[in-house]
């Protein structure tokens, strides 16, 4: 990078507030965006900044970085930044990026003071190669973002197709006959086997399941970071491999629900409610009656400080149980997309890892 300075970023952007804007202003077919600190919040006719900016989270979700343009309306609860002829606009969003700003909040209710902003020192190249690195990032970010638009079409594809077979399963308006989740198949919590035994932890004969394993959008429960020994497993919860897992503790109701199925044995802690299903349930029928219903599974939960879904509340819960037939046409489905999927995924992955590598190069100091 030629011509690079290391200035402190007060120096090169001002951090202007939002502005609170009344609620008769505020309209549901209005022309321009509202944003708040974690993007669009509402619309308007009316527009503070026309131009391109950057919004960033101020309270709330503190730190958020969002890239807008065109006539909008930063709320009371943002930061905004306008570009000018020493700092291009799309240079300075993706150093906030990589900056990771949320690191800076404080309080109760998270906020960013943008004096914490202003101290940071920062990589500040001539105009003209803070473009090129923006370019070169713009197009790595378009790339990353069109890959994972193409896995939420099929997502969204599996859904749809789920809802054209089932219908709404909570709702129910195909009739199907429901039954508790006892009977789906065997229920099974998960347990920790003692810490203060290190035999139990001494080797790496079974992976040893967290909720952090099921991960949004992804089929499979990933790989463990944890694993139990022969000793330990003696003393643990296992599935075998169909098992649909499901997160019942959590510290907010949003975790609750959270759903993957195992391809492989594994043990897990006791965190999660695992079934394994009988011969009259498709495992990937169930992963999706899951994904589709969780809001409902939520309801389920306790509401105190810590959300949980015991089993014994886990295996009361109704749920439509359609012909296995249907199930299997669905799973084949899933199937299809999911072959395409993974790929997708993996394709993701690497762009993901291209792009940070991008970041860490135009914008480390160390």
């Amino acid at each position: 990078m030629n011509n690079l300075s290391i200035k402190p970023l007060g120096d090169v952007i001002e951090l202007k507030y939002g502005k609170p804007i009344p609620s008769k202003e505020r309209l549901a077919n209005g022309k321009n965006f509202i944003y708040g600190a974690n993007g669009i919040l509402g619309r308007t006719n009316k527009f503070l900044i026309n131009g391109e900016a950057i919004i960033v989270g101020r309270k709330g979700s503190a730190g958020q970085v969002n890239r807008v343009s065109g006539k909008f309306w930063p709320s009371d609860v943002t930061y905004y930044v306008l570009g000018d002829k020493n700092a291009d606009i799309d240079y300075i969003y993706f150093l906030l990026q990589y900056l990771n700003l949320s690191k800076l909040a404080k309080g109760v209710k998270p906020g960013l003071n943008r004096n914490d902003v202003y101290a940071i020192n920062a990589p500040i190249p001539k105009i003209l190669d803070q473009k090129k690195i923006a370019h070169v990032l713009s197009q790595s970010d378009s790339l990353f973002k069109k890959r994972q638009r193409s896995i939420s079409l099929l997502n969204e594809y599996v859904r749809s197709s789920f809802l054209e077979i089932f219908g709404d399963p909570v709702t129910n308006p195909k009739g199907w006959g429901k039954k508790a989740l006892k009977f789906f198949g065997e229920i099974v919590t998960g347990n920790t086997p003692p810490r203060n035994n290190n035999d139990n932890y001494s080797s790496n004969f079974i992976e040893w399941i967290k909720t952090d394993n099921i991960v949004v959008d992804k089929i499979y429960i990933t790989p463990a970071t944890e694993h139990l020994s022969e000793t330990g497993l003696k003393k643990a919860r296992f599935v075998n491999s169909g098992a649909v897992l499901v997160a019942c503790i959590a510290g907010s109701i949003e975790s609750i629900g959270r759903v993957a199925i195992a391809n492989r044995k594994v043990s897990f802690n006791q965190q999660i409610n695992a079934i394994q299903p009988n011969e009259k349930v498709n495992s990937f029928f169930l992963y999706w009656l899951f994904k589709i219903s969780k809001l409902y599974v939520q309801n389920q939960a306790t509401r105190g400080m810590k959300k949980i879904l015991t089993k014994g509340e886990f295996e009361k819960i109704t749920m439509i149980i359609p012909p296995l037939d249907l199930q299997n046409k669905f799973a084949e489905i899933v199937l299809g997309v999911e072959n395409i999927k993974q790929k997708m995924l993996a394709q993701s992955d690497a762009l993901g890892l291209q792009f940070q590598s991008l970041m860490q190069k135009s914008f480390s100091i160390n």
